[in-house]
């Protein structure tokens, strides 16, 4: 796990980390990174997607068990895996910075799907959790179904109407 602290975020220190991370893995012949991520967590999933240009095809269900951890508010914990292909066009652009965003590449694509999350989560009066715990089914409903389809999360639009953005890969 990494993070930057409060005071420092929002000016690039976490994607420096991450591509110096790219480099230093591909020195050492290694070709792919995989991590995982709330995909509640829509700041995150920007960073991930958009910034680095990581894609997910994959939901995993529950991975680390409901956990006392006050992080988790007794929730599931539902993940995203990220996959980082370190010589990805997506990835290598990202390195780059060619691309401003790596949205703008995904409205290319005809074969879009769109899965909306909210911009702040559902939690009830007095911490009651069946409103998110409502959202991460539909999630994970969402998320395997399209994945079994062959989709890629590949972005996720940030704002008034967060959406995570599927594809169909290029052939």
């Amino acid at each position: 796990m990494a993070g930057i602290k409060d005071g420092y975020r929002d000016q690039g220190i976490g994607r420096q980390l991450k591509f110096f991370q790219r480099e230093d893995a591909l020195r050492r012949g290694i070709e792919m990174i995989r991590w995982t991520f709330d995909p509640l967590e829509v700041r995150n999933a920007h960073f991930n997607l958009n910034r680095l240009g990581a894609t997910c095809r994959e939901y995993l269900t529950n991975l680390y068990g409901v956990t006392t951890s006050p992080l988790h508010r007794g929730l599931r914990t539902d993940r995203l895996l990220a996959e980082w292909g370190l010589k990805d066009s997506r990835v290598v652009a990202a390195a780059g910075a060619v691309l401003e965003e790596m949205v703008e590449t995904v409205g290319e694509s005809t074969e879009m799907v769109r899965i909306a999350v909210p911009q702040t989560l559902p939690y009830g009066l007095s911490g009651d959790i069946s409103g998110v715990t409502a959202l991460q089914d539909r999630l994970r409903d969402e998320f395997t179904a399209w994945f079994a389809k062959g989709y890629h999360a590949t972005a996720v639009t940030t704002g008034d109407a967060p959406a995570y953005l599927l594809t169909l890969p290029r052939t």
